[in-house]
């Protein structure tokens, strides 16, 4: 942070605690209560939110339109912040502890994620087991036919005499016919994240294989709209723009989450996947695992 904007932000935090009267409290039952602080100087202060925990300090704002600042931890009375808000103050102490901000969500930031908690949320989305039903199409059978004709043998004249064959022969014969198919269980557990894997996959897959991943799909269509929704939640709970660091990955959050729950939800009512499609898979999976978010 460059020393002037470091100032400006002192400053503010300076005289929110030296104002003589704290801010009017938030309306009886509203849903998205203000968080009171006692300062060191033993006033009571209001926020409308508190972001995270940092080792210097608390990310806060005063009203939804103001922007952020960073309140310093020896503006607050820590003794009455251990035993007001004892959550508040092991954010507080792991933050200073592992020199990392640590998420606190409160206030207007209640249902708002931190990027560690969308990847977590991501991952539980993709990783959730799930026991799904195989189509019978693709498990392997065999048929055998057997097929039986009787055969009249012809009189024959031997010396004279006209021989006739006392039975007839029965000619049999056995046809075995196998389906060269899938061979799997009647179900089977699997997670979303594999699933979505083998529609990326590009080399050595058999037509047959796609085929049956597409006829899964079919026959459980919940299993891949579970994830669209799950994303979908995790979409609405982004935090603003202006709380994320000025990198590309995290700029991008909600144009990346948008674009993978269209790919996903267009999966199962297909029979091919498009190289393009495979692409934005491929990207969604990498963002998942991606350092930044974690």
């Amino acid at each position: 942070m460059h020393a002037r904007l470091f100032a400006i932000v002192m400053f503010a935090a300076v005289r929110l605690f030296a104002q003589d009267t704290p801010p009017s409290p938030s309306a009886p039952g509203s849903p998205l209560a203000s968080v009171t602080l006692t300062g060191a100087n033993g006033r009571a202060v209001e926020f409308a939110g508190i972001w995270e925990a940092r080792p210097e300090g608390l990310i806060v704002v005063t009203s939804a339109e103001s922007n952020p600042v960073l309140v310093p931890w020896t503006k607050f009375d820590l003794a009455k912040l251990k035993a007001e808000q004892p959550a508040l103050d092991a954010a507080r102490q792991r933050a200073v502890f592992l020199r990392s901000a640590q998420p606190v969500n409160l206030g207007l930031f209640a249902s708002i994620l931190t990027p560690a908690q969308v990847a977590s949320e991501i991952a539980r989305v993709l990783d959730v087991p799930s026991t799904v039903k195989v189509p019978v199409a693709f498990r392997t059978t065999t048929e055998t036919v057997v097929q039986a004709q009787v055969v009249t043998i012809a009189p024959t004249v031997y010396e004279g005499l006209v021989v006739t064959p006392p039975f007839a022969t029965v000619n049999q014969r056995t046809k075995t016919e196998t389906e060269t198919r899938q061979l799997t269980p009647d179900e089977l557990t699997t997670t979303p994240r594999r699933v979505i894997y083998q529609f990326t996959r590009t080399d050595g897959v058999l037509q047959s294989d796609r085929r049956a991943l597409f006829e899964l799909n079919k026959a459980n269509p919940k299993l891949l709209e579970e994830v669209a929704q799950g994303l979908e939640r995790i979409h609405a709970s982004l935090p603003p723009v202006r709380f994320l660091a000025n990198d590309p990955t995290l700029q991008t959050l909600p144009q990346r989450l948008t674009e993978a729950i269209d790919t996903i939800r267009d999966l199962p009512s297909g029979q091919t996947i498009s190289r393009a499609q495979q692409d934005k898979l491929k990207a969604f999976l990498a963002l998942a695992e991606h350092p930044i978010l974690r």
